[in-house]
């Protein structure tokens, strides 16, 4: 049974990503709630795979980098989001997306 809980998951990294992204929350508000929901989902496959053996380290890890490459590109896609920012919020995110996944399957492997 998964310890990790995506849709909490996903409010606790967009409570992170939020205030790096506040000018342009209106614009991408929308975009970063669907994008938390995917990496919060991620985490979710990843603590499953390797609960039951079906996903190595080095494949969880690319599958995380991944998904965080296409949440940054989406965010970086809304035209007042600059680049610098889409990667600071995925980063902010990701801290907490790390931390919770690495408590749910017992060692820092991310």
């Amino acid at each position: 049974m998964p310890k990790l809980d995506a849709k909490s998951l996903a409010h606790d990294m967009l409570n992170a990503a939020k205030p790096l992204l506040q000018g342009h929350w209106k614009a991408v508000g929308p975009y970063a709630e669907s994008e938390m929901q995917k990496l919060a989902v991620t985490a979710l496959q990843i603590e499953v795979g390797q609960m039951n053996g079906s996903l190595t380290s080095a494949q969880a890890q690319i599958l995380l980098k991944m998904q965080a490459n296409a949440s940054q590109s989406v965010l970086t896609a809304v035209e007042t989001v600059g680049m610098i920012a889409a990667q600071d919020a995925i980063n902010a995110a990701l801290d907490v997306l790390r931390d919770a996944l690495n408590k749910a399957v017992g060692v820092a492997f991310l």
